[in-house]
């Protein structure tokens, strides 16, 4: 295998790690119960649920395994378009969601287009910005939304259980969405080293910062939405961006 076959498998195995935990995940009570409630409120009967599950595990070997097609590639795109247009309308606050519910499909369709480009066109020009931008794209969303522009009550008391606001958890708020904003837009205008640095911190907070979330809400790991298992493929697609953003013109 390649480099660019391996950069494909990796951003691959990390999409189709999403699309297995999220049929997997409905063995547990809290994900029926929450899955239940939004299609209840949706009109859609509740047998849809476990038969969705069962095409997610199916489709993840099928990604993971499998060269990605242009079918299998509108298909994935499709299906998040849709998911996250359908729960937007539904709740538009997931929209700034703190645990990034819809706001890291953004990199999770990045991952997907790319896997797609590469194999075909190699690391084009448009493949290392799409790449890049959808990895940057997290940062900056979840940076400016939730914590500067709309801080709500769950990360406030999460900030304030951590010890670390000093009694103010609203301005430690600021204080970190500032940060990685602007991790965010730094990871579009820097290169060589400087670039590579941040990468590197920025892979670390992808496996440090919902460990430390998990410490306090243990349950969003059986939230149907992915707020953690969405990291994997964020991280896969940084770490790929990582390691050949030293060979991009």
């Amino acid at each position: 295998m390649d480099d660019v076959g391996r950069d494909s498998l990796w951003l691959r195995v990390g999409v189709a790690s999403v699309w297995l935990a999220t049929g997997v995940m409905v063995v547990h009570p809290l994900y029926r119960a929450i899955g239940a409630a939004y299609l209840g409120r949706l009109g859609m009967p509740t047998w849809l649920m476990p038969l969705t599950c069962a095409f997610e595990i199916g489709l993840a070997f099928v990604v993971a395994l499998g060269r990605p097609s242009q079918l299998i590639t509108l298909l994935q795109i499709s299906m998040v378009a849709t998911f996250t247009a359908i729960l937007a309308l539904a709740e538009p606050k997931l929209l700034v969601s703190p645990f990034g519910m819809l706001t890291k499909n953004v990199p999770i369709v990045a991952s997907v287009a790319v896997a797609y480009l590469i194999e075909r066109e190699g690391w084009s020009r448009r493949a290392q910005w799409l790449l890049r931008g959808g990895m940057a794209a997290v940062w900056i969303t979840e940076g400016l939304f939730p914590k500067i522009l709309f801080q709500q009550a769950e990360e406030l008391t999460i900030a304030s259980q951590t010890g670390l606001s000093f009694g103010r958890p609203g301005t430690m708020l600021l204080i970190i969405g500032a940060l990685q904003a602007a991790s965010g837009v730094a990871a579009l205008l820097l290169a060589g080293r400087p670039l590579r640095l941040l990468l590197a911190a920025q892979a670390a907070g992808l496996i440090v910062l919902p460990l430390v979330v998990s410490w306090f809400v243990p349950w969003l790991w059986f939230h149907p939405f992915g707020p953690f298992t969405k990291n994997v493929p964020l991280l896969l697609g940084t770490l790929v961006v990582l390691r050949r953003c030293s060979s991009w013109s």
